[in-house]
């Protein structure tokens, strides 16, 4: 992309191609008696040899010396005193050249550039001896070479005031990018730490009251004492999964991490886990094969349904869940519906919500819910790998 002093540049560049055709074309045919035809080729491929360098510098450079050998041949028996190089819309035309090659090259080639003048215009001077005077074309020669020289100087020092710019302008975003890095890093780091001493904090608690209640406790039944145990599982399960997203939290891009998330095999078990409590659920359908789902797809669908499936035991307790799963070429339908005990519960919605369709989009999927007709229907479609065949057993 052109910064404002590139596109300034090349503006003011046309604007003075412009004028130097303008001016070039008119004394060709009026001053040094060539055709209008001869003379409007010959002034457009000098002038837009100037342009033409800003991509391509050395057919530029030939377009030019061509374009201002012919010109000079033509004018060679009219007797014009330091000829060729007082003939003012060539000569400032070649200089323009000399700049633009330089700034778009290097110095060496700069240079180059007016050493290659000085040969043709010590040619020129030979050839024209006996119309013009040698020695004040030799003369007219060094004043070009001169201001030439000159040009090449503020042509390099333009190159790298440009360099220096551009090397400034990367080291910002780099510098810019590194700061964003950081602060990325630092948040998340914040995160995890409010994580750690909230949350999994308190799930160690619970793990540890439930693990302790049936002998703390009198009277405790077969029973109560299993399913305190099956708290102090579960507690834990959540615990380790915590502790999980903490470390991911606290590694910083580019480098590797536990990704404790579950995905696409651990459904079952989490199924399993929601009839265990008491919840009622009707699985229609069957998973794809793993091979078919990315990590990062079945975690999101982990998360989806074990969301919604905390939703019903929130908004519909023990309302029967159904869950239909459908699998086609491109992508894995999730379909879950239950009656609701109240319709205004849902209609706002909420971080798990925004939660899930966050999940489904960052994986190239979707979700969609309606809370209308005292039911809630959540659908997520999620993409595959390749070709889905449908395994397993319906439930």
């Amino acid at each position: 992309m052109l910064t404002k002093w590139q596109r300034r540049g090349r503006i003011a560049l046309m604007i003075l191609v412009g004028i130097l055709f303008l001016v070039q074309a008119p004394l060709l045919v009026t001053r040094h008696d060539a055709v209008v035809g001869v003379a409007l080729l010959l002034a457009a491929a000098h002038v837009l040899s100037a342009p033409l360098a800003l991509w391509h510098p050395i057919p530029a450079l030939g377009l030019s010396l061509l374009a201002f050998t012919v010109q000079a041949l033509l004018m060679m028996t009219q007797g014009v005193l330091g000829w060729p190089w007082t003939v003012a819309p060539q000569v400032l035309t070649q200089l323009l050249v000399v700049l633009v090659l330089t700034l778009m090259t290097d110095g060496r080639f700069g240079a180059m550039v007016v050493l290659i003048h000085l040969v043709i215009g010590a040619v020129l001077a030979v050839m024209g001896f006996a119309w013009n005077g040698f020695l004040s074309s030799l003369s007219s020669l060094a004043i070009f070479a001169g201001l030439a020289l000159t040009l090449v100087a503020l042509g390099v020092v333009g190159s790298h005031l440009r360099e220096s710019r551009e090397a400034l302008r990367r080291e910002q975003a780099v510098s810019a990018e590194e700061h964003a890095r950081r602060t990325l890093v630092e948040e998340k780091s914040r995160i995890a730490r409010e994580l750690h001493d909230v949350i999994a904090h308190n799930m160690s608690l619970i793990t540890v009251q439930a693990r302790s209640a049936p002998h703390r406790v009198e009277g405790v039944s077969k029973a109560a004492e299993a399913e305190f145990s099956d708290i102090a599982d579960r507690a834990a399960e959540a615990l380790r999964q915590m502790r999980g997203v903490l470390d991911v939290l606290r590694t910083e891009p580019g480098q590797s991490g536990r990704i404790p998330i579950p995905g696409l095999i651990d459904l079952e078990d989490l199924f399993a886990a929601a009839r265990a409590t008491g919840q009622e659920i009707l699985v229609d359908g069957s998973l794809p094969a793993p091979q078919l789902v990315s990590d990062d797809v079945g975690a999101a669908a982990y998360r989806i349904v074990q969301e919604s499936l905390s939703n019903a035991r929130r908004h519909a307790s023990g309302a029967l869940v159904h869950i239909e799963l459908e699998v086609n070429e491109t992508e894995w339908e999730i379909h879950m519906w239950n009656a609701l005990d109240d319709p205004r519960g849902t209609a706002v919605e909420g971080h798990g919500i925004v939660g899930m369709r966050e999940r489904a989009s960052a994986v190239g999927g979707s979700v969609t819910f309606d809370s209308s007709a005292n039911e809630y229907r959540l659908v997520a479609r999620l993409p595959l790998l390749g070709n889905a065949p449908r395994t397993g057993e319906d439930e």
